[in-house]
């Protein structure tokens, strides 16, 4: 609201198409999970998301050149360790299909993508 009202002040146009092209979403993941995903990212110099950004690229990837996806339902998810996850509109759309087509949450669908990603690393 306060960039809003400088932005007026100085007669900039409103940068409302950058807001709505990215979106957080809030997920769950194990402890265990997390704790690996901030250990990564630490190690790799890189953020968080980029990672989980990657492994959902991976899936994309993977989606494609395979039948439908099937996906392990991950108990203890419920009382995992919040993480909020940034993602374009295209990304999001993406996963909501995904998990719709899958009959599961976009939560498990980004459990999934981590875990085939960290089996792909090899850690």
């Amino acid at each position: 609201m306060l960039q809003m009202v400088r932005e007026a002040a100085y007669g900039v146009e409103p940068q409302a198409h950058l807001a709505s092209s990215a979106r957080f979403m809030q997920c769950r993941l194990p402890a265990e999970q997390y704790e690996w995903l901030r250990y990564r990212a630490f190690i790799n110099r890189a953020s968080m998301n980029s990672i989980v950004l990657e492994a959902i690229t991976d899936l994309q990837t993977e989606s494609k050149t395979s039948v439908p996806l099937t996906l392990l339902v991950t108990p203890g998810t419920s009382g995992g360790v919040k993480f909020n996850v940034r993602l374009s509109e295209e990304t999001y759309e993406w996963l909501r299909t995904v998990a719709f087509d899958c009959r599961s949450s976009i939560n498990q669908l980004l459990i999934g993508a981590l875990a085939n990603y960290r089996k792909r690393q090899g850690s």
